[in-house]
């Protein structure tokens, strides 16, 4: 039977805990200049102009003072502890000054420096022994090769980055690999109006990684949703519940994601069908769906998904109210509800009543509700009282386009007003840029998100309801199964000895039968008698297949036979069987025997398959077999170790999905039978770390009730 395995036996060690790093009492800027346009001028400018509430030692022993604080030559001339060291210096001497300061009781760095793991050669090593100090000293290191760290709450007020200005106080939370693209993130959001909580350029992550980060943000009361622009993703199924704890559970917090950049992992090509199908982005995909994160494709997006998020208001589902006072973008507004995956829905006989009796007769009151350009905010009051009360409706749009009549700030107002009432999440699209200008700034000083254009606001609103849903989904446990552990590792050991790491079909299903997936029948002979006892014990009609280490394309030999229905059969082509081989591969290979496996009747071909990603762990994949796999790539992917739920979401993402719930008369398949394999698949591939790819083609499923079989499987083991 299987067991659940709690969450506490899979998630790693606490996080160190960031609070010094992002609410330091005292500064050490270590590289403080006095030249304009220096980057230790700039760190210094920030934090004195920028009204850091704590303290800031400039280190430079060449000034005496800057900004008016006096400078001191070294660390060690300080003479109160350090909270926070801000090293902009050259790479090679930031490790004895790392080792300096923390020798003072320092604990918490931001390495602004560049010349490390970026350059190649030296620049490895110098990281390398950077990470060792940071473990032996139980340092907390932000970069190299960063921007540096924001947290612009009033108590705190600290811009330890050179980045031109402080940003605003706002509810977003900011992490980012790319310190260059901070700067531009910074400019954007100002430019819209956007302010950040907390903000950090993490750099190299020599030891402080994202999930690190992550948890910082989401125990800060200040930050209400969390920003990532990341170019790599490490520790896959770390990643995975560190997101899970933040987007879930009563305090959840939305995480949205630009992930780009593709390693030269998962570029390389692989042996194995997952490891070809999985592209570096499939892998990211797979992860960040299954953290919970919303990933999104540019910077603007980024920023228009947040914005929903200022109000903390979820949807109860994806029935989505419009009301404009213009037919072209209430069709713009329809046209992309359905494209984001929302529903357009039809209103209750109460609320037409309600529209008819109030609205002009030329209004169309209909979903989206047309209020005709000349409405004033009375008409919009009107239709907002209505369409917020409609049972059906599980939040709303309002679009307004600036007409001579159109009084903007009073409709601002209005929808602000219902916005406090309603209960339900209600976004504004003031379409325009100049007349709708103030209107926008009123909507948004009372928590109304505001965009210019139906399109951006359906997509942003398509987010919150994906984040909604995902918060109502429920998290099952991880299973276990009792498996034979002991005894797949006896293969895998024999096996390497033996200087083979493709296991062959045999081996393979022996490690599959360990771990409790059903196989087909199959026994191994080494005489034609034997073939034919075995055959008939199994069952007759048999199929037939040459078995041995170096024989791994056994149709190109003559190793496979078909539809075997006797035992006079079965001693003919195992006879000939083995005389094939030895003429095409030569006497002297090795031929353990031959596989008599039972025939299986017709099913639907699954494939499953495992390609371990070096940085993000076991990749499963399944999809339909046979012509399905290659040809419409049709397939899903998730991070080992899965949950329950999720083995059940794999099945149902393929586009071919309807196949298995049955097409013209057909039974559906048994999707249960094949959502226990990919659990067993995922405890197998957890627990083994030396295999390295493995397919499972064909896995043969039939109806409902009668369940699945491993056909064939294939593994590759690494050392």
């Amino acid at each position: 039977m299987p067991q659940t395995v709690s969450d506490d036996a899979l998630t790693t060690a606490p996080a160190v805990d960031l609070e010094p790093l992002f609410a330091p009492q005292s500064i050490a800027v270590i590289g403080a200049s006095r030249t304009s346009g220096s980057v230790g001028n700039a760190i210094m400018t920030n934090l004195v102009m920028g009204g850091y509430t704590g303290v800031v030692y400039p280190v430079n022993p060449k000034a005496r003072s800057i900004l008016g604080n006096r400078c001191v030559p070294n660390i060690n001339a300080i003479d109160e502890p350090i909270d926070l060291a801000v090293l902009v210096v050259p790479a090679p001497h930031i490790h004895g000054i790392v080792e300096a300061c923390a020798e003072r009781g320092t604990h918490h760095f931001v390495v602004i420096s560049a010349g490390f793991k970026e350059i190649g050669g030296e620049g490895v090593q110098r990281e390398n022994a950077l990470r060792d100090l940071a473990t032996e000293r139980d340092l907390t290191i932000v970069g190299p090769n960063c921007l540096g760290v924001i947290n612009a709450a009033s108590t705190v007020r600290m811009n330890a980055t050179f980045a031109r200005d402080m940003p605003t106080a706002g509810p977003f939370g900011l992490i980012s690999q790319s310190g260059a693209l901070c700067t531009a993130l910074l400019d954007y959001a100002k430019g819209v109006g956007i302010g950040f909580s907390r903000f950090v350029s993490f750099g190299n992550k020599v030891a402080v990684k994202e999930t690190d980060l992550l948890l910082a943000l989401a125990g800060d009361p200040n930050t209400k949703a969390i920003l990532m622009y990341v170019e790599e993703l490490s520790h896959g199924p770390e990643f995975i519940q560190t997101c899970e704890r933040i987007t879930h559970g009563p305090n959840a917090k939305p995480i949205l994601a630009i992930k780009t950049g593709r390693t030269q992992e998962g570029a390389a090509a692989a042996a194995s069908h997952t490891g070809s199908l999985a592209g570096s982005d499939e892998i990211y995909d797979a992860a960040l769906a299954q953290a919970g994160v919303l990933r999104v494709d540019s910077v603007k997006e980024l920023f228009d998904c947040a914005e929903v998020f200022v109000d903390p208001k979820l949807p109860g589902g994806w029935r989505t109210g419009v009301v404009t006072n213009a037919g072209g973008p209430g069709i713009m507004a329809t046209d992309a509800c359905i494209r984001s995956g929302m529903l357009l829905p039809r209103f209750q006989e109460y609320t037409l009543k309600s529209l008819r009796y109030q609205l002009p007769a030329t209004a169309s009151v209909k979903n989206p509700v047309d209020v005709i350009g000349d409405a004033k905010h009375d008409r919009y009051r009107v239709a907002l009282d209505a369409v917020s009360a409609d049972e059906n409706v599980d939040q709303l749009m309002v679009i307004v386009t600036p007409q001579t009549m159109t009084d903007m700030n009073e409709i601002a107002d209005v929808i602000c007003d219902t916005k406090n009432f309603c209960g339900k999440p209600i976004v504004g699209c003031m379409m325009g840029l100049v007349d709708v200008s103030q209107g926008v700034r009123i909507l948004r000083s009372h928590g109304v998100p505001s965009f210019n254009f139906p399109e951006d606001a359906m997509r942003a609103m398509a987010a919150k309801c994906r984040f909604a849903e995902w918060t109502r989904h429920p998290l099952l446990p991880y299973r276990s199964y009792e498996v034979g552990h002991a005894a797949v590792t006896k293969i895998f050991d024999e096996e390497l000895a033996a200087g083979r790491d493709h296991l062959v079909e045999l081996k393979a299903l022996e490690v599959f039968r360990h771990y409790g997936f059903p196989i087909v029948p199959y026994a191994l002979a080494t005489s034609a008698d034997e073939a034919a006892s075995s055959a008939a014990e199994i069952g007759f009609p048999v199929v037939m297949k040459i078995s041995g280490p170096k024989i791994l394309h056994k149709t190109d030999v003559g190793g496979v036979r078909l539809k075997l229905q006797t035992e006079d059969e079965v001693r003919t082509a195992y006879n000939e069987m083995i005389a094939s081989v030895r003429e095409k591969t030569g006497e002297d290979v090795e031929i353990w025997g031959v596989l008599v496996q039972k025939m299986l009747p017709p099913g639907k071909e699954i494939i499953l398959g495992m390609s371990r990603d070096p940085r993000m762990g076991p990749l499963l994949m399944f999809g339909l077999g046979g012509i399905y796999t290659e040809a419409l790539k049709d397939v899903a992917f998730r991070l080992a170790p899965i949950r329950e739920n999720v083995a059940t979401e794999m099945i149902r993402d393929i586009r071919s999905y309807k196949l298995l719930e049955g097409v013209r008369g057909e039974q559906p398949s048994d999707v249960e039978s094949v959502s226990e394999c990919l659990l067993r698949l995922s405890q197998l591939v957890t627990e083994n770390p030396r295999i390295k790819e493995l397919d499972v083609n064909p896995l043969i499923v039939y109806p409902t009730g009668e369940g699945a079989m491993v056909a064939d499987a294939r593994i590759i083991l690494t050392e």
